[in-house]
């Protein structure tokens, strides 16, 4: 009897985190990627959900789940894993075309999309 609940548990524990893929978080953003193009040839894509507050950064080894904040002029992202209170190691700012970028102590300045 113990076993039993014991297995039961493990499979649907198992079930659950088989249920999230990777593939899955990528589809909640169905906007298109856009590319920024930044001074001393740094780059990143950018995909914004369209009925919410939140975006996907993608650098070449990494991406980032952001969530826009208040901002006084144009627009203001962090990194959405739940430490908003804390300082943030990503910063997006983007106003019209153009944005900054901050990842810890490396800036990406000067970035254009089309």
């Amino acid at each position: 009897m113990k076993y039993r609940i014991l297995l039961t548990t493990f499979a649907a524990a198992t079930l659950a985190g088989c249920s999230f893929t990777s593939t899955d978080e990528q589809n909640q953003y169905r906007g298109d990627f856009m590319f920024y193009q930044c001074s001393a040839d740094q780059t990143f894509k950018l995909a914004l959900m369209p009925n919410d507050n939140l975006a996907l950064l993608r650098l070449p080894k990494k991406d980032y789940r952001l969530i826009q904040v208040p901002s006084g002029s144009g627009t203001k992202y962090i990194q959405d894993d739940g430490t908003a209170e804390t300082p943030n190691v990503v910063t997006l700012f983007t106003k019209g075309k153009e944005a900054r970028l901050e990842i810890g102590e490396v800036i990406y300045k000067n970035c254009l999309t089309q």
